[in-house]
């Protein structure tokens, strides 16, 4: 960490003016801390114009003595700041700095997009908030699918024309017919999201297994006399692992997993076997 430095030893001078702003950004950030914008906004002002040099050395030196900030912490509040910066202009406001932040794939598209194409997404998100289940915001996933849409639309991609179906190039449509297309294309991928996603909360989860307390519990009731739990590793440049119930006496092997890579599978391979 570099040392702090005190306003009268090594500090660095700012202009009135700068004194000034910094005084404001303060402010922004002592009474904005529950708004992420404003004071992921304000901390980005005081990096980038180094107004931090008055009292510290270094912007990492400010944040941790001034607000008791790490460096990553503040990084996420200017990160999730420019997100929301990017995406109001196409009416979407995220509610706090972990949607916002969610939201940055989605915006990073929307920074690649011109004017236009813009306002087509912002289109989209507007019409889709009047029958979309979601509240406040479209989720991350779902709005980076109207902007991906957006985005690969270019104006020599084929696509069906919305009235005829015949396949034309997308420059070839009047603009109406341009955000039919879009829009077209946003909810068929939209509804097949949200369809893997409701197959997948359904799907029967898989059972989960403590492997080692499997492993003591098994030894201590399902193991008979003169019976014992091995792990045998098979060492090399890439180690097996097998998990097996032995006959101490005769040496049979009573039960086995097949062979892993690691301790864990292998022990979770008997129990498989074990269960049939």
């Amino acid at each position: 960490m570099a040392p702090t430095l005190s306003p009268t030893t090594g500090s660095a001078a700012l202009e009135p003016h700068e004194s000034a702003r910094l005084k404001a950004l303060e402010q922004t950030v002592r009474d904005g801390l529950r708004d992420f914008q404003r004071t992921g906004q304000a901390l980005s002002d005081i990096r980038d114009n180094a107004f931090y040099r008055a009292t510290h050395e270094s912007f990492e030196a400010y944040l941790q003595e001034r607000w008791g900030f790490t460096l990553p912490q503040a990084g996420r509040l200017i990160d999730a700041a420019n997100v929301a910066k990017v995406l109001s202009p196409i009416g979407v406001q995220p509610q706090n700095e972990r949607q916002a932040r969610a939201m940055k794939a989605a915006a990073n598209i929307v920074t690649e997009l011109e004017p236009e194409q813009q306002r087509v997404v912002a289109r989209l998100v507007e019409a889709a908030s009047e029958t979309a289940p979601w509240e406040d915001a479209p989720p991350a996933a779902e709005l980076r699918i109207m902007a991906g849409v957006v985005k690969k639309l270019e104006p020599d991609t084929t696509v069906y024309h919305p009235d005829s179906g015949d396949e034309v190039p997308f420059e070839s449509l009047s603009v109406p017919q341009r955000y039919e297309v879009a829009r077209t294309q946003a909810e068929q991928k939209t509804q097949a999201y949200r369809e893997k996603q409701e197959a997948k909360a359904n799907a029967p989860q898989p059972e989960k297994v403590n492997w080692a307390e499997w492993c003591l519990n098994y030894a201590a009731q399902a193991l008979g006399p003169g019976q014992r739990l091995e792990i045998v590793v098979e060492p090399g440049e890439q180690p097996r692992v097998q998990a097996r119930v032995m006959d101490g006496g005769t040496g049979e092997v009573l039960a086995e997993g097949p062979e892993a890579g690691n301790l864990k599978r292998a022990v979770l391979n008997l129990v498989a076997e074990v269960k049939g």
